[in-house]
Order: C-alpha cells, then structure tokens, then sequence
C-alpha cells in the first residue's frame, strides 16, 4: 500500500493513456467504420494525434513511475532531475556491460542510446528492464537524495554542495546496479526464452498455451509484453502458412490478417489473440464490479460508481486490462494471482476447443501498446458466417469467465484478503484500530470503500493518529462524519468485523 499510494498517479497517467489510444483507434479502425467513416482531414489528423500521445505515454510508463515515485515524498525538483540523469547512468551501464547475444526483443533500441564498442560493427543498446528497471532507479534515487541531505562537511563530498553530491551519489549507484543488472538479466531472459521455445514446439498444446497466456499478462505488467508477444505474433514461432503462390506467412497475426484479407480459413489462425476477447469484454468487466460491489458503504460505492461502469465499458469496447492489472499489483498480489490462473485457463480450454478469432492488428513492432480482441473486432466478424460459431462459443466461455471472476473478486475482498495478509493477527489489528478510533462507544456507524475504511465517529478528537500510525496505515483523512483509513483491500473485512460487534451492542 506504501507503494500504491507512490503509484496512483502514474496508474492515472495509464489509463488516460489507453483512452487516448481508444479514442484514435474508434476513429480509424476499419471496424468501425463500417458503421460511419470519418473523412474530415483534422479529426483523422486529432485521433492520429490521440494514437501518438497515447503509445508514447504507455511505451514510456516506467519512465512516469519511476519520476512519479522519486518527487512523492520530496517537496523539490531535484529528486526528478536526479532521477533521469541515473536512469540514463544506468541505461548507457548495460548498454556497455550487457551480452548482445540475447533475442532482439530483450533491448530498447527506441530509447535514443546505443554504441558500437568493437571492430565487429555490431551496434549496442540498452537492455530493457522495464518496470523493473525504473523501479530500481527510483529507490536508488531516493536513498542518493536522502544520503547526500545527511552528510556532514567531513564526509568524501563535504566540499561540494547537497545537489551536486546527490547528483554523484546516484550516478555511481545507478552504474553499479547497471552492472549488476547487465549480467543477472540475461539469465533471466534465458530462461523466458527457453520457455517461449518450449511453447512454439507444440501450440495445440492446451498446457503450453495456459502458460503463454500466464507469461503474456505478467510480462505486460513488468513492461516486458514485447518480448513474448512479438514472436509468436510476428515470427515462424507463432506458425506459419503456406499460400498457393509458394510464400511463407509466418506469424500468428500476419497469418490471420492474410487470410482474412482472402476470406479464407486457416485453422489455428489467431489463437493468440482469441482470448483476449475474453479478457477485454467479460474478465476485466467483471473485476471492475466484483470490486465495486464488494465495497458496503453505500455512499463511497455511489461515488465510486460511475468512474467503475465506465472503466468497464472502456474495457469492454476498447480493451487493455494494464491499469487494472497495476492495481492489483499493488494492492491485492493475491487477487491478481487468482486472476492470471484465470486468464491460463481460459487460453487453455480456447485451444483446446479449437476456438480461434483474430482481431485486426497491423504489423506493428511494438505490440505493448496492442489492444486486440475488443467489441468491435468482435463486431466485425458477425459478417462473416465462417466466424458465427466461434463468436457463439467466445461469448458463452466470456459469460462463464465474467461471472467465475466475479465471485472470485467479491469472495476476495469480502472474506479472504485480510486473513490472507496477517493471518492470526486480524482480530489483534482490528481491536487496535477500534482503540485508536476511541473505543466502540465512539464508534457510531463503519463501512468499507474503495481500500478504506469510513468511521462515523461521536468525537473526532478521541482518534489517537500515532496509534493508527503505529499499525502501518498509510493515510488517514478526516470527513465530515468521521475519519477514513486506508487499510487497502483488507478493508472490507475489517469494517466486516466492526460492524459485527456493533451490531452485538444494539448499535
């Protein structure tokens, strides 16, 4: 939760972010033009604005943590420009220290820094590290701003000034953990290669296709998408199809893409993207309004409400569960678990079932901004009789999912995260908490929102703040009926448990 509340903002960004990708891609996507083609020169040129500013945004997410995490706490401008210039010491590090013998896919070469170091002309880039990378530097930040704040006029740099001391601290720490970074990823990437290759060797394979769907959502989230969308998209390794004219077609999009253009069949096309239909339209709905209602103050879910719907109707018309899925990250790991075994599960059983319907992506190098499998892909392919019966069965393992995700979502918040996270401690946490409040007599009503709990209180000024401080609450805001605790998603069990003696009182 201490992280999360570093993080809102930049999950904010995130999701305003694929809003302006929506919007461009409602605009200019052929599915939807089927209805209505925009022709005026300055909405396409406005959309294609939207469509830029809005990869730029989520291509550079890592980047917006990591600035956003370093000025949270520090009321200054400096941590930010110490932040880029270490993010940039640790860039060119593995740059210059990482093996170039990885997959193409494990480098950012959109970043603007490379080198060729030897007479083999062969050029260098950065290795890209994505979430986890920016978080690293972030810390390291932090602590180089904190340190160069302490030191005294007798350390190493007491000669020069607070600034320029934090400047060197953190570039020096950024190197170093470039260094180390440059020969600890590598073994990472190797291991996510053998198992992007050990998938391609059998794609019928419902396990190994439950494991791609795994892989691909978690990667997503680390920033890392790229590496294992591209080559089962657009490479041999996602299959391949051989037209009559003799060329090779390889890669799952270009295949489907292919084959659509020639209103033909090709059985597998699209089993990567088949899911996503899922995922979009039922799965991330249904997350949305499992946390919507597991919440019992009815007043913060009102409040709450209307930004909900519509984070699930965006997901359903125009898809990418990325802002949901960082939520989670942050403050249900457990519920996000849950929910890439769910999302396994579905890849698993849609390849089984020889399920499969692409969706209309271009041959786009950067898939981390890819938002397939949406309503009106979906749409679309109603056109088409060839499609009717996978449509009918995407739609029927959608509804099974949504309403599996649901009660997972609800079951989670309503009775299992608290007890997950202080197993043995709840009881102990929450008569902490309600002496903190001021005893139970000073308690008049409490109910959950959105990772809070809302106490109407008698007397504001019975709350002991250190107390609840003591407890590692991370915010705590006072309203006009009370005070508000920031438990995160334990926070519905702990008002469940207050209510329950509040109720045993007659109150």
């Amino acid at each position: 939760m201490s992280i999360y509340e570093s993080c809102k903002m930049p999950i904010r960004i995130c999701f305003f972010g694929f809003i302006l990708i929506a919007f461009g891609f409602l605009i200019q996507n052929e599915s939807v033009n089927i209805f209505y083609t925009f022709t005026s020169k300055y909405l396409l040129m406005f959309a294609q604005g939207c469509l830029m500013l809005g990869n730029t945004i989520i291509i550079n997410l890592p980047l917006i943590f990591m600035v956003y995490i370093v000025c949270k706490k520090a009321n200054s401008g400096v941590p930010i420009a110490l932040a880029l210039i270490g993010y940039f010491a640790y860039l060119v590090t593995t740059t210059l220290f990482s093996s170039q013998a990885l997959s193409p896919y494990a480098y950012a070469s959109g970043v603007g820094i490379n080198a060729i170091i030897d007479m083999s002309g062969v050029t260098k880039y950065p290795l890209e590290t994505g979430m986890i990378g920016a978080f690293i530097v972030a810390y390291i930040t932090r602590y180089s701003f904190i340190r160069s704040r302490h030191r005294t006029s007798h350390s190493l740099l007491g000669f020069l000034n607070r600034d320029s001391a934090a400047i060197i601290y953190n570039i020096c720490f950024c190197t170093f953990a470039g260094m180390i970074v440059s020969y600890v990823f590598p073994y990472l990437y190797s291991y996510l290669s053998t198992l992007i290759t050990y998938i391609s060797r059998d794609l019928s394979d419902p396990l190994r296709m439950g494991l791609y769907g795994a892989l691909d959502r978690a990667l997503s989230i680390l920033g890392l998408g790229n590496y294992i969308r591209y080559p089962f998209w657009y490479t041999a390794m996602g299959g391949s199809y051989q037209t009559l004219s003799g060329q090779s077609i390889v890669g799952d999009v270009n295949i489907w893409n292919y084959t659509k253009d020639i209103m033909t069949t090709y059985s597998g096309a699209g089993r990567f993207i088949t899911p996503y239909y899922v995922i979009n339209m039922f799965i991330a709905p249904a997350l949305y309004m499992g946390i919507l209602f597991s919440m019992t103050d009815k007043q913060e879910r009102s409040h709450f409400m209307f930004f909900f719907i519509l984070a699930a109707i965006g997901s359903f018309v125009v898809g990418n569960p990325l802002p949901l899925e960082l939520m989670m990250l942050f403050t249900a790991p457990f519920l996000l678990l849950c929910y890439l075994g769910i999302v396994a599960v579905v890849f698993a059983y849609l390849s089984s079932a020889g399920i499969y319907l692409g969706s209309s992506i271009g041959s786009n190098l950067n898939t981390i901004t890819a938002m397939p499998g949406t309503f009106p892909d979906f749409i679309i392919n109603l056109r088409s009789v060839i499609h009717f019966d996978a449509l009918l069965q995407i739609f029927l393992v959608g509804l099974a999912a949504a309403l599996i995700t649901y009660i997972v979502a609800y079951v989670y918040y309503r009775f299992l995260a608290f007890n997950l996270i202080n197993s043995g401690k709840d009881q102990a946490i929450v008569n902490a908490t309600v002496e903190a409040m001021g005893g139970y007599d000073n308690i008049e009503n409490v109910g959950s929102g959105f990772n809070r709990v809302n106490f109407a209180l008698r007397n504001n000024e019975l709350v002991s703040v250190d107390r609840l401080q003591s407890l590692g609450v991370n915010r705590i805001t006072e309203t006009r009926t009370g005070i508000s605790i920031d438990f995160g998603s334990s926070s519905c069990i702990i008002s469940r448990m207050v209510k329950a003696v509040l109720k045993e009182l007659g109150r």
